[in-house]
């Protein structure tokens, strides 16, 4: 194993807390911030009053319903991955937490109290410094183990990092689950039935895993649907869900003007498009998983 391997190997190995095919991106996305920053030439530490609110954004836009994100979760707990990741006011944070929280994390009134700063141990951020083409590694193996294709660039464009070249030739999907799909729905998406062909090839029409690939979920068309580009990225969002009986959701924190209302809103209540072979539909056990880990319930009641 060279030296480069042996630094970096934690990274790609942190503990991420695991229940069945629940997920927890709270780790891989203040690693991604963490990243950004060394590609930017940015300086070792992240403050956490300064990327606190950023954090918690970042959970909101990209993480699992939740009634409440804790940004301080991830940003004390990757010193327990490995000496990759060093808090130098560690000690003073814990006195400050007192015997009565002697174990565990450290809550964000103390990391703001001390001024906690959190970052990369100096070899590894010296290594990162020196090897961009090693960013772009462990960026994208982070996007293709925690999120959905569809939203990688939205994820870079959050945490301030270009788009990473090495995610175009990792994670390749199944053609059949492709195909199979824009045979079962005629070539249509199943929410809007656009169809558009430039010459003889299909226009903007993807094949959406219910649950997420990454974390699971197979390349069967029992849990898949096909979707134009704008309907594959709502659903993967959460903005647009599925009941069990396959009827169409939106979720009440989506808004906007007339356009969103016209592509988007106006689908609630919908039942989605039944595929050639009825048996092929939407598997519950995938719709489930949808719902509790992506769509952002409450979902809108349309007259």
């Amino acid at each position: 194993m060279t030296l480069s391997q042996e630094l970096l190997e934690p990274l790609k190995k942190i503990s991420v807390w695991e229940k069945g095919s629940r997920r927890a991106p709270h780790k891989p996305l203040l690693l991604l911030l963490a990243l950004a920053e060394v590609q930017r030439g940015g300086e070792r530490w992240l403050h956490f009053a300064a990327v606190e609110e950023r954090l918690r954004n970042l959970l909101l836009a990209f993480g699992p319903p939740a009634k409440s994100y804790h940004p301080e979760y991830p940003f004390w707990r990757l010193q327990n991955d490995g000496t990759f990741w060093e808090i130098p006011e560690r000690e003073e944070a814990v006195a400050l937490r007192g015997e009565r929280l002697r174990t565990g994390d450290v809550p964000p009134s103390i990391l703001r109290t001390v001024d906690a700063r959190g970052g990369f141990s100096e070899p590894v951020f010296a290594l990162l410094q020196a090897r961009p083409d090693l960013v772009a590694e462990l960026t994208a193996d982070i996007l293709e183990k925690h999120f959905e294709a569809s939203f990688h660039e939205d994820i870079l464009d959050a945490v301030g990092m270009p788009w990473v070249p090495q995610l175009s030739a990792r994670g390749k999907r199944s053609m059949e689950f492709r195909e199979d799909l824009i045979r079962l729905y005629e070539h249509r998406c199943a929410v809007c039935g656009f169809d558009g062909m430039l010459g003889t090839s299909q226009l903007a029409l993807e094949a959406a895993h219910v649950q997420w690939h990454c974390f699971g979920g197979p390349d069967q068309p029992e849990n898949g649907i096909l979707l134009c580009s704008l309907h594959h990225k709502a659903f993967d969002r959460g903005a647009l869900g599925l009941s069990e009986d396959r009827v169409v959701l939106v979720s009440q924190h989506l808004h906007g003007g007339p356009q969103v209302r016209d592509t988007l809103i106006r689908f609630a209540g919908m039942p989605l498009s039944r595929p050639l072979e009825l048996e092929k539909v939407p598997a519950p056990v995938f719709i489930r998983w949808h719902r509790r880990e992506v769509f952002r319930d409450p979902a809108r009641v349309m007259d």
